[in-house]
């Protein structure tokens, strides 16, 4: 018995050392920490070979030699410890606690070689088996020996705490890494202390320490991580998206996954599905020699299109022969449907469906290069159509444009497309004979009713380009239609009209316009006529401030083409501050040589209030110049009036309060002429010559006129009528009660030269 376990230690070390040699061969994953234990289970065995060799007479030797045993079996534990920590990867927050552990592990090492000259630690006591004849070593522990045992158990179970842990806590497939170890440790401390309690001869226990080493590092480095990777293996195939089917070197189907078995689940039998589909598939790719091939392929999976992106991949042997086959499906699906929704954001308006500019561009450019038939630029746009957000709110608005968008959709036929470009803004390229003006008018008419009550009407407009030449940019063809439009917008009584050459020239003088304004403004191109206004008892009071272009090469530009264009383009406020301080300067001239009894009438124009702080400009002529505030009066629109009110009365209460007088221009023009004298602190009131011009209705023009006239009076406001053409209409107003004219009966508008000659 005793030589049996002296020979099986002796094995067990020999093995351990061997499985150093193979492990520092191969270099697996934690090998520092299994080959550190296993060392130390080779010197436990080895003390305690030692231990048990020794003969009775040699009490001191067999004193030493058990102090290192149990000195060995503290670093056995404590490398059992750190093995843990870094198998589990479970460790404390600090290295606090290991140093302790090893400080205390020292201590008791060096207490352990002490303990052969104070027998403090243990003592020991020849024996004699009687039954077995044998003789032995009996150890006599002293109470700080139960000290040590409890320092060595202490730490067994916490490494045992550790294994639990992570046992717990780990997935199922991960369990057995740990949960084998852990039994093995328990095992091994279970029969260490039914050892100690049966109080044998020998630790038979020493030869589990060695098995445990052994048995770690087959577990640890090599049996574990291979099942593990065979499970992983097999839970990564059989879960993954990725679908997988293997055939062998026959074609014959051998495994599929869930992934694969999904693709052909409407095809009945998996293995036979999945064979006719390397079948056709070598079809396909028949004299394709390479080992790895792919393709897009769609399959129908419960009525739902499902986009695959197939790979085959043959499996050859060294010498080139086949193995066997697979393969692998990845679901694209998504990504294919992100690509087509980003697609079609790309080309397409997001509310109405329609293309947009770009998509329009390119596929109208495309139809046009292929175009044998003439073709036509249709453009709509709905006046005032800010109007229905405004009252009816955006929802309608969308509700509009949508059905707008619907009603093209359907009367679209082959070769036209349609594309919204901007706000209510729409344009369709189609051929010529498909266009037919009265259903596309009622088509539209039809929209806006349908979507609208049926008190409030919109009006739109049609523009119509006929193409000429297919090589024209599409922007410029939807421009021509655009600008037939704006020709009529503002007109109730036309829907509809068709580009003519002549509209483009009109735009070509407003860009001449546009491009000499600014050389015109510092040259001084730019004059201001004077138009007299008379009194009713026959005096000049006053003229009314009137610019015109004098061009050096054209000669005079006429304000009915500069005046449009360069309110359209947000440039009126120049002119308009240049005409202020050229009225103000000449009133500072007329006070210095005795004129002070003449006032000059200047026009504020709607476009001012948008760019000009007007208030603050008319206090710095003030400053500049010295003139009688009361001598420049300040004509404003009713159109400037109705556009932005609240601006309108805050600038109105402004002027008032730097002592302007302000005037009512156009009076009549509006739809709230009476509305909006109510609000507006205005001193003078100039009435519209549309009162003055021929009409039926003579009766009911001159009536509306001495009411207009009579009211004023009653407000505290004199009148100026414009347009006074003749005798007749001034003997008129007179009789009215009008206190001042202005027209061509009396006057044209004249050089400041020609004023001053005749009436200064």
């Amino acid at each position: 018995m005793f030589y049996s376990l002296v020979v099986l230690l002796i094995l067990l070390t020999v093995l351990m050392i061997v499985c150093v040699i193979i492990i520092n061969k191969k270099e697996p994953r934690n090998r520092r920490r299994v080959v550190q234990l296993i060392w130390m289970a080779v010197v436990t065995a080895a003390c305690y070979t030692a231990f048990i060799l020794v003969p009775m007479d040699r009490y001191s030797l067999a004193c030493f030699a058990g102090g290192l045993y149990f000195l060995a079996t503290d670093w056995l534990v404590v490398y059992l410890m750190l093995f843990a920590a870094a198998y589990t990867k479970v460790s404390p927050p600090s290295c606090v606690p290991r140093r302790i552990i090893g400080f205390l592990a020292g201590v008791d090492s060096i207490s352990f070689v002490v303990n052969t000259f104070t027998h403090h630690m243990f003592d020991l006591k020849g024996m004699t088996a009687q039954r077995w004849g044998l003789q032995y070593w009996d150890v006599l522990f002293t109470p700080l020996h139960y000290v040590h045992r409890f320092f060595v158990y202490s730490i067994v179970l916490y490494s045992l705490c550790i294994f639990l842990y992570r046992f717990v806590k780990s997935p199922s497939i991960y369990k057995s890494k740990y949960g084998s170890i852990l039994l093995q440790v328990f095992a091994v401390v279970g029969i260490n202390i039914l050892c100690s309690a049966a109080n044998l001869y020998y630790d038979y226990s020493v030869v589990l320490y060695a098995s445990l080493a052994i048995s770690i590092c087959y577990l640890a480095l090599y049996a574990s991580p291979k099942k593990l990777l065979e499970k992983i293996h097999s839970t990564i195939i059989g879960d993954s998206v990725i679908g997988l089917l293997a055939y062998d070197n026959d074609g014959k189907c051998v495994g599929a996954n869930r992934a694969a078995e999904e693709l052909f689940v409407s095809n009945g039998d998996i293995y036979a599905a999945a064979e006719q589909f390397l079948a056709d598939w070598r079809e396909t790719f028949q004299g394709n020699n390479e080992n790895v091939v792919g393709a897009e392929r769609t399959f129908m999976n419960g009525g739902d299109k499902v986009y695959v992106y197939v790979t085959y991949q043959k499996f050859l042997d060294n010498q080139g022969r086949l193995l066997g086959s697979c393969f692998q499906f990845e679901n694209r699906t998504e990504v294919v449907k992100k690509i087509k929704s980003q697609q079609y954001k790309a080309t397409h308006d997001m509310l109405t469906g329609l293309l947009n500019r770009n998509a329009f561009e390119e596929e109208a450019a495309e139809i046009l290069s292929q175009a044998s038939v003439p073709y036509c630029m249709v453009c709509s746009n709905i006046k005032d159509f800010k109007l229905v957000n405004e009252l009816y709110g955006a929802e309608a608005g969308d509700r509009l444009l949508k059905a707008q968008a619907e009603m093209m959709r359907a009367a679209a036929e082959e070769g036209t497309v349609s594309a919204r470009v901007y706000a209510d803004r729409f344009c369709t390229l189609m051929p010529k004979s498909s266009f037919n003006e009265q259903i596309f008018l009622d088509n539209m008419d039809r929209t806006l009713s349908n979507c609208l009550e049926a008190t409030f009407r919109l009006h739109y407009y049609i523009g119509v380009y006929d193409i000429t030449d297919v090589n024209e940019p599409v922007w410029t063809m939807y421009d021509k239609a655009m600008l037939a439009i704006e020709t009529i917008c503002g007109n109730y009584d036309q829907f509809i009209c068709y580009y003519k050459e002549e509209m483009l020239q009109h735009i070509m003088r407003e860009k001449e316009v546009l491009g000499e304004f600014d050389r015109a403004l510092e040259e001084g191109q730019f004059c201001m006529f004077l138009q007299p206004q008379i009194s009713n008892d026959g005096r000049v009071v006053g003229a009314e401030a009137l610019v015109r272009w004098l061009h050096p090469e054209k000669g005079t530009v006429s304000p009915g083409v500069f005046i449009p264009t360069l309110e359209k383009a947000g440039l009126i406020q120049k002119v308009d501050l240049y005409m202020w301080e050229c009225a103000a300067k000449k009133l500072e001239e007329w006070k210095h040589s005795g004129r002070e009894d003449l006032f000059i009438s200047v026009n504020i124009s709607r476009k001012d209030f948008l760019y000009l702080d007007i208030c603050e400009a008319f206090r710095s002529l003030r400053e500049k110049y010295d003139f009688d505030i009361k001598k420049l009066k300040l004509e404003i629109t009713e159109s400037a009036l109705m556009e932005n009110v609240r601006e309108v009365l805050r600038t109105v209460d402004g002027l008032h309060a730097l002592g302007y007088d302000i005037e009512i221009d156009d009076f009549g023009s509006g739809y709230s002429s009476l509305g909006m004298l109510k609000d507006i602190n205005a001193d003078i009131l100039k009435i519209d010559m549309i009162f003055l011009q021929e009409t039926k209705n003579v009766r009911r023009s001159t009536t509306i006129l001495k009411n207009i006239i009579s009211m004023s009076k009653e407000l505290g406001m004199p009148v100026i009528t414009e347009g006074v053409e003749t005798r007749e209409q001034m003997e008129f107003l007179t009789s009215a009660g009008c206190d001042m004219f202005q027209g061509y009966y009396f006057a044209k508008p004249m050089r400041v030269e020609d004023f001053e000659r005749g009436y200064c």
